[in-house]
């Protein structure tokens, strides 16, 4: 990174706002930190001083993380928005990229947060396949393995441990412990290698 971006939060929380802080520095990551609680600073921020990343909260007393994204993905379809949550509840966290977010990072696993902000800012390679490694509960584990689901953030399609389209539904009825991870689909793979 040139030079230290600017990294809007929108948390009330200001105990997970210092453990956020404390990550991100522990992680030598540099960053100018806006710490914002409402839809009326968002949409402020987005105009004044338009962030280079947003990481938000899901729940919020009075603003809900899902209308951030819903305003940000409005007039800025590219900027990095990630989620760090509280919750771990599967089909809420596949519903956050089939809307449009960049990453999900659990608060309990804050140590993922270092991978997550540096891909979403460009600074973390992609496997020699071409596809971006998962962040989040997968990052220690092979996504492709049983029980994970994958969101790929290309084609915004869920695909099974096969590589295959299925219903979400469908598919978390029949394992109990699934996870979700963001990685390229196989077919979004193979067409980026043919061009």
């Amino acid at each position: 990174m040139k030079s230290a971006p600017h990294i809007l939060l929108i948390e009330d929380n200001t105990l997970d706002t210092t453990l956020i802080e404390r990550e991100l520095r522990a992680a030598s990551i540099p960053f100018r930190l806006t710490r914002i609680e409402s839809e009326t600073q968002l949409r402020r921020e987005l105009m004044i001083d338009k962030p280079d990343l947003i990481l938000s909260d899901h729940n919020l007393p009075s603003f809900d993380g899902f209308a951030a994204l819903r305003i940000v993905r409005q007039d800025h379809p590219k900027l990095p928005f990630i989620f760090v949550s509280g919750s771990n509840d599967q089909e809420m966290i596949v519903d956050m990229f089939e809307r449009g977010a960049t990453d999900y990072v659990f608060k309990r696993d804050l140590s993922d947060l270092r991978r997550a902000v540096n891909r979403a800012l460009g600074d973390e390679p992609e496997s020699p396949s071409g596809q971006s490694q998962p962040t989040g509960t997968l990052a220690k584990s092979n996504p492709m393995a049983t029980g994970y689901l994958v969101i790929c953030p290309r084609c915004l399609k869920v695909w099974d441990e096969h590589g295959q389209r299925t219903r979400l539904e469908e598919y978390l009825s029949n394992h109990t412990e699934s996870f979700v991870a963001r990685q390229v689909c196989l077919q979004c793979g193979n067409s980026r290698q043919t061009n």
